[in-house]
């Protein structure tokens, strides 16, 4: 194992630039004794948040449109507009119970972690967690709704793009509690996870980022180098990603060049 662990880390410096290696700490890579990676000939890539790591910014850009959808298209309260984005608030990973409004942190044994708990922008005390799910931390795997599912009544938020939807729920459930004002949980959750759709299917994201690209996109050099050197092992790549072609091609120009394809034996954008 600790063979494997140790090619893993020398694989880790051959392919990624000296500059990326130096941010790393190699004791923090996970690596199993089923994979070698010098055996592996095929690499494939998703587009956002993997070739292409966007900034910050981006998350506050969704957070204030979406916030807008919600007050302006669903007829929210306009008292929710003093809420700006809060970074770092949320982290992908992270289960939402629609019922009950709750953002919590569960483990991979379906437990609820004690201290993690928030209802809107506060922790609830374990106590009440353990009076609302009946004296356990337990949550059934039928109640959950795995990967990118809709419900039935407790969904976990698996990619970055979630992180400013699972911050905007925070807030507009903090909105009706601290007003006092009696809400539906389930159409909050309904109504808030359409508004983040909206600014996704109408484009905004495309538009900010390819307006702004130095500004969204980070360490494009870095994008460059690794796929240089992935090719220069005589590996080969794929790219399948379901944002439109325009905007990856426009992006990885940025960052790798113009013949930026021409890495690739196979790429696919779903339109």
């Amino acid at each position: 194992m600790w063979a494997r662990y140790n090619d893993t880390k020398r694989l880790v410096h051959e392919l990624i630039p000296p500059g990326a290696c130096n941010l790393l700490n190699p004791s923090t890579i996970y690596a199993n004794n089923e994979v070698c990676l010098s055996e592996v000939d095929i690499y494939g890539f998703d587009y956002d948040y993997t070739l292409a790591l966007y900034s910050n910014a981006l998350n506050t850009m969704i957070f204030n449109m979406a916030r807008n959808f919600l007050i302006e298209h669903y007829k929210y309260p306009e008292g929710i507009r003093k809420y700006d984005y809060i970074p770092n608030f949320a982290v992908r990973g992270l289960h939402y119970d629609i019922q009950k409004g709750l953002l919590m942190k569960i483990d991979a044994f379906h437990y609820i972690q004690p201290g993690t708990v928030y209802w809107g922008l506060n922790p609830l005390p374990d106590e009440e967690v353990l009076q609302l799910y009946g004296g356990t931390y337990h949550v059934p795997l039928q109640q959950d709704s795995g990967f990118y599912g809709k419900g039935p009544k407790v969904k976990q938020f698996m990619d970055i793009f979630s992180i400013p939807e699972m911050t905007l729920l925070a807030v507009a459930n903090d909105y009706f509690i601290t007003n006092d004002i009696e809400y539906d949980p389930v159409h909050l959750f309904k109504d808030v996870s359409e508004a983040i759709g909206m600014v996704h299917l109408k484009g905004y994201m495309y538009k900010w980022v390819m307006e702004d690209l130095d500004k969204f996109i980070l360490r494009g050099e870095e994008t460059d180098a690794v796929l240089q050197r992935l090719v220069s092992h005589g590996k080969k790549l794929f790219l399948i990603t379901n944002s439109p072609f325009g905007f990856v091609d426009k992006g990885m120009t940025h960052m790798v060049g113009k013949d930026w394809r021409d890495f690739f034996d196979c790429h696919h954008c779903s339109r």
